[in-house]
This record gives C-alpha cells, structure tokens and sequence, in this order.
C-alpha cells in the first residue's frame, strides 16, 4: 500500500494510525516523503510497523536540491531525514537486496552531473535508486521545460549506469526501463487515489483533469462517488489495465513488453500537452526509450 502525496503524507493528522493499521492487515506500508519530517523518532515508528521509504535525493549541491524542491534550505533537512533512516536501521535489509529504503531523484540538465556519484551512493548504502526522468506536468510543464534531458543524454547516463552495476555491485537490468534499473507496470495492476479522492492509473497519468473524461463536468471515477471495486472494474480502468495490447509505435512491437510498457504517465503527458484524445495518448510510443 503506497502512502503518496499530493504533499507530504507525514503531515496527515492521523498519518502514524494509517500506517499502524496497514501494517495490522499484513500489508507493507511504502511511503514516498521528502523526509523533511523525518526525525529519528518518527524513522524508528515506521521501521516498527514494518514500512519501507521512499525518501528524497535530487542532489547533493544544496543550491541544486533547493532549486528542485522549490524552497531554500531544503537540502539540509532532506539530508537530515536520510540520516536519521540510515540510523534506524534501513539500510541494513535482512535479507540481501532485499530494500526498506529508497530515494527518489528526477534526473534533468541540474543534477546530469552528478548521476554516477549519487548511483554509487545508494548502491554502498542498500539504498534502491529510484531514478526517473523530468515528466512534462505540473511545475515540471510550467518552470522546468529547459531542464528536460534529450534522447541521447538519457541513453548515455543509464548504458553507463549499467556498466556500473555490472561492474561494481552484481546487478543486470534492462536498460530501456522508464525508471532506471526497474521497469513500471502501474497502469496494469494498480490505482491513485489523490487527495480529492479521484482515481488515476498514476500519480502522472491526470484523467480527472481532463473535460473529455467528465460526465456532467464532473470526473466520476471518484471514492466519495463510486465505489472502488466499481471502479476498477468500469470500462476506462479495464482498458487501462489492458494497455498492453494496443501500445503504439516501437513499445507496442517491443520483445520485452512483459517487463516493461515505457512510461504510460509520460506518454500521456506528452499527448495531452499536444492536443491528443486521453485514450490514445495513454498507449502512445513512449519518447524516453532509445532502443
């Protein structure tokens, strides 16, 4: 059960009760935080019930990280929510590779620099790298078009990436993966819910801000309105589940579709931003593979 924003999750009032009763159901709790909050009290009470983290790291230049976070002085408290997870013991799996910990980092034009260090980094730490690339949407649309990575700058880091792996630390991946080193199969088997209570196949993937998907000005596929088992078995989130075989372009022929459909929120970002219909701009070719 991902704990997510909109915003950061640990600043929900009952946030330590809903992860208590996750845990309670035997259900792993993965919470995504930009770990600002994140004391040694609060990292030990997620370590308790079972939890893995998805912290923050877009940088270790604090101007960088800053300019990213959008707010000066973020760097400093990130940085100060890794270590106290690092002390609670989240680097230290009781099994190998098998991770608590992670750290989510956008590469773009700011930080291209610095991939390899920070690869590394988690690598030494038990630290999974969960690296993706700037999406076209929200701020990212709005202030950071500049800072979008080319095709080719995209290929580079994550060949050499691989070598790294291969070389250093045991791993071999499939390197045409939206997230590096992991594949996302999200549209195929889960569901968003954002703080509105709308229902997406992705935090990316804005179904419930697009007028073609409204019925009566309003998106339907909300819980305050529709059950989620009605939801999930409704006519739009069976086609997203089933994305698969109507892929367009090189991800649709592609030989490795069991392991990875490209990037659906990227593609849909990509198509929305230029006037496509929501539906075929989810099974469009994604633009970040370069086999």
């Amino acid at each position: 059960m991902i704990v997510i924003g909109g915003g950061e999750p640990t600043l929900y009032p009952n946030f330590r009760d809903l992860i208590a009763y996750i845990d309670s159901l035997g259900i792993i709790p993965v919470v995504f935080s930009n770990t600002v909050l994140m004391t040694g009290e609060l990292a030990g009470f997620l370590y308790e019930h079972n939890a893995s983290v998805m912290g923050k790291l877009d940088s270790f230049k604090p101007e960088v990280q800053d300019y990213l976070a959008g707010r000066e002085g973020a760097s400093e408290e990130i940085r100060k929510g890794l270590k106290n997870l690092l002390k609670a013991g989240f680097s230290k799996p009781v099994e190998p590779r098998e991770l608590r910990l992670g750290v989510s980092f956008v590469s773009n034009k700011m930080n291209l620099g610095e991939i390899e260090e920070i690869w590394h980094f988690c690598r030494q730490n038990n630290i999974f790298p969960n690296m993706e690339i700037l999406t076209p949407t929200g701020r990212a649309n709005d202030e950071l078009q500049d800072k979008l990575l080319m095709a080719d700058e995209i290929k580079e880091y994550k060949l050499k990436l691989l070598e790294i792996d291969q070389k250093y630390y045991g791993y071999d991946w499939l390197p045409y993966t939206p997230i590096t080193a992991s594949g996302c199969l999200q549209h195929l088997y889960s569901l968003y819910i954002n703080i509105e209570g709308n229902v997406r196949p992705c935090a990316p993937t804005k179904l419930d801000e697009h007028p073609a998907l409204r019925v009566d000005g309003e998106y339907p596929y909300n819980i305050n309105k529709m059950s989620l088992r009605k939801i999930y078995g409704s006519d739009l989130f069976t086609y997203v589940r089933n994305i698969d075989k109507v892929l367009e372009g090189k991800c649709g022929n592609c030989e490795y579709i069991e392991e990875c459909i490209g990037c659906r929120g990227y593609a849909y970002s990509v198509g929305i931003n230029n006037g496509v219909d929501p539906l075929e701009a989810l099974k469009m070719e994604c633009q970040q593979c370069f086999k």
